[in-house]
């Protein structure tokens, strides 16, 4: 009977065809942004070892201090999706310009952040050619980081609309300045000096630009459509930003709490030295690469299941979520087993061939560990975002957040207090990770997301 129930779930409104019809775009599109930050540490290897960690303790860091603005950004994703469900469509485009107000708001913040960032890298512990490297490579980024913000902009409107092709466009585009940019900017190509990591830092700028122009030129064609009342969208509308920042604000805190988390314990394995950061930065690199394509399929959900929570149609918001957890079991397995069979060749083509056995050894080892976190995480992203998407963004930030900073802490005890291997440290780290699922299930049976309405 729990068979023929799930496979009637897979069928109807929220099942696979719906779920894949927003999904596959952005799961093509994130995992396109994965393949840019995979190619510029691929860049960077060719340049130094010191190099290619810098680009992922930088650019971390960096993502760390936007990542509070860029959480409040994406809950609009949830809020179109609800309004564009409950068809109050010249709302749709008021959330677009009020995030865009919201933007321009954050931009001063995060330049008074940046020496905040250099402070973190410099108290690392990191080998001073790293810091150094780091350091500039947060500071392009951070300095340049409003072309992000409004790209995000975008990307939650046209991802609550459902109309993930766009955002797919986009990221083309950029991904096309980014490769092309990169390479001319690093190397030194077209009688541009070599520039190293600055080169990869504004080649990155460069590619928001080109992604956030194509955004734009979609959107104003939307003028074309009465419904949404385009031309009036234009206005400060202190409810809706009101309904952005209160709901948004838990996103926001969710996912800074979660990547300073992140951050601090990859930056935390990093002290241990030069070696076993070029062993994490690969087994890292491989992860963020595979798994990120998951955040597409979490977007989704969270826009199908806020559009028929809107909607008030919570059996279909229901089946939205075991499509997403169906099509993400599916990914997580094939590239589990990818991580269990080619190891030693995914390691290999970030190191080189006088790497230490070392160094070598603890890659391996924690590629593999990825196979198993794959479907730990996999699941309890799906779950979090069709939280989100009904508007229990707070349960989902303390979850998540909590988990995350216990799982620092725990890392280092292990390391400072306790002096473990960094094998044995990594082992523990992952295969605790399973709290994090628990804790996820535990909220969503408990149906508390069925009882928001934002969209009211």
């Amino acid at each position: 009977v729990l068979t023929i129930k799930l496979l009637q779930s897979l069928q109807g409104p929220g099942g696979i065809k719906p779920m894949m019809d927003i999904a596959l775009p952005l799961v093509i599109s994130t995992s396109t942004v994965a393949m840019l930050m995979f190619i510029d540490r691929l860049y960077l290897k060719h340049v130094s070892a010191e190099a290619m960690n810098a680009c992922l303790s930088g650019g971390f860091t960096s993502f760390a201090f936007s990542s509070f603005f860029i959480g409040i950004i994406g809950f609009s994703t949830a809020l179109v999706a609800q309004y564009l469900g409950a068809g109050k469509h010249p709302n749709c485009p008021k959330v677009l310009t009020q995030t865009m107000i919201f933007s321009c708001l954050s931009t001063p913040i995060l330049l008074i952040f940046i020496p905040v960032g250099r402070w973190v890298l410099a108290t690392a512990g990191l080998s001073t050619g790293e810091m150094a490297q780091a350091q500039t490579y947060l500071t392009i980024l951070m300095a340049g980081n409003a072309l992000d913000l409004f790209r995000q902009s975008f990307n939650g409107y046209f991802g609550g609309l459902g109309k993930t092709r766009v955002v797919l466009l986009s990221t083309f585009a950029m991904a096309i300045a980014n490769v092309c940019a990169n390479y001319i900017l690093i190397f030194g190509k077209l009688g541009f000096p070599a520039m190293g990591i600055m080169g990869a830092g504004y080649g990155t700028l460069f590619a928001w630009f080109v992604g956030l122009i194509t955004l734009c030129v979609v959107y104003f064609k939307q003028i074309q459509f009465p419904e949404y009342q385009l031309l009036q969208s234009f206005q400060l509308d202190i409810e809706i930003l009101k309904k952005l920042v209160r709901f948004g604000l838990a996103s926001g805190l969710r996912i800074t709490l979660l990547i300073f988390a992140i951050d601090l314990t990859i930056l935390a394995f990093q002290s241990y030295g030069v070696e076993v950061s070029t062993a994490i930065t690969v087994i890292f690199t491989w992860f963020q690469t595979l798994f990120i394509p998951v955040i597409g399929l979490e977007i989704s959900t969270m826009s199908l299941a806020g559009r028929f929570v809107g909607a008030r149609d919570l059996d279909s918001a229901s089946d939205s979520v075991f499509s997403g957890l169906f099509l993400a079991s599916a990914y997580a397995l094939i590239l589990s087993l990818a991580c269990l069979a080619v190891t030693p060749a995914m390691v290999d083509l970030f190191l080189e061939p006088d790497s230490s056995v070392a160094t070598r050894d603890l890659a391996i080892w924690g590629t593999q560990l990825n196979a198993f976190l794959m479907f730990i995480l996999a699941w309890s992203s799906i779950l979090g975002g069709a939280l989100r998407g009904a508007g229990d963004t707070y349960g989902v930030m303390f979850i998540s957040a909590g988990f995350w900073w216990l799982q620092y802490a725990l890392v280092v005890i292990l390391i400072h207090m306790f002096g473990l291997h960094p094998d044995d440290v990594l082992t523990i780290h992952v295969l605790s990770s399973p709290l994090l699922l628990i804790a996820m299930v535990m909220r969503f049976r408990s149906g508390i997301w069925r009882k928001f309405e934002l969209a009211s």
